[in-house]
């Protein structure tokens, strides 16, 4: 009994040149060109799997930025609720350090809601608790750094750091004392004010009152400067005094307290 030989399959290939050297014929079995193709598909198929992969991680990555700039804006609103909230308890932080201030010179009134009920004796005293937040130095002159803080008997207020030219503004109504120059504190603003508060300005560029001149809460009175021997830059300093002493601005003037 005989067995047939298994006859292997080519593929011919017959390559003719130009020049008139003899063709070529190029054999490539077929079971190689079955393991050529196979891995053609799996290649063509890890790079489909791979640009699906990584469309994927591209849409991860933009889902992941929005995400994060979602999350600013929320922080950042976060952060105006917080700002507002500081600045309402700024504001009652203001009116329980008037009420302190005011302790013993005006009675206020609990009950504001039956206005009809309201003596006109009472009314007077409403009028004069209005002038005495003007009348007592709860005002910052300005708005700046604070370089130096309050420490007695060596430094008796606090130092200001603005740009030199900035407004200066009256703490408080009341009466200009002084207005001059002194070697110390270049030129120098006192003013006089209700209850026996008194309020200095010094190291000024330029003074804009006179003595004896009557002044309001709020109105320019000088120009940030550097004049004086025991200025080295730039800045106010802003004394507060009570009955003959002196007392912490910061104490005083919310705007300092922030």
């Amino acid at each position: 009994m005989t067995h047939k030989k298994h006859k292997r399959k080519y593929l011919n290939i017959l390559l003719i040149p130009d020049a008139e050297s003899s063709p070529k014929n190029i054999k490539i079995r077929y079971s190689l060109l079955t393991v050529l193709m196979v891995l053609l598909i799996i290649i063509f198929v890890g790079l489909l799997i791979s640009i699906f992969t990584y469309g994927q991680l591209v849409e991860k990555a933009y889902e992941n930025i929005s995400l994060k700039q979602e999350n600013e804006q929320m922080q950042k609103q976060l952060q105006k609720i917080n700002d507002l909230s500081d600045e309402l308890n700024n504001l009652k932080s203001y009116g329980r350090k008037v009420q302190n201030s005011l302790t013993g010179f005006v009675k206020i009134s609990e009950n504001t809601d039956d206005l009809s009920a309201i003596s006109e004796q009472e009314a007077l005293a409403k009028q004069s608790m209005l002038s005495v937040f003007t009348s007592i130095p709860i005002k910052a002159p300005l708005i700046g750094f604070i370089s130096q803080e309050f420490r007695t008997p060596l430094h008796n207020g606090i130092d200001i750091v603005a740009s030199e030219g900035t407004v200066v503004v009256a703490s408080a109504s009341g009466i200009v004392l002084y207005s001059g120059w002194t070697t110390d504190g270049g030129n120098t603003i006192i003013i006089g004010h209700s209850y026996g508060y008194y309020s200095y300005y010094k190291h000024n560029l330029r003074n804009l009152v006179f003595n004896n001149q009557k002044v309001e809460q709020g109105q320019p009175i000088a120009y940030l400067g550097n004049s004086g021997q025991k200025s080295f830059g730039p800045h106010l300093h802003f004394e507060i005094w009570k009955d003959g002493k002196p007392i912490n601005p910061r104490d005083m003037v919310l705007e300092f307290n922030k």
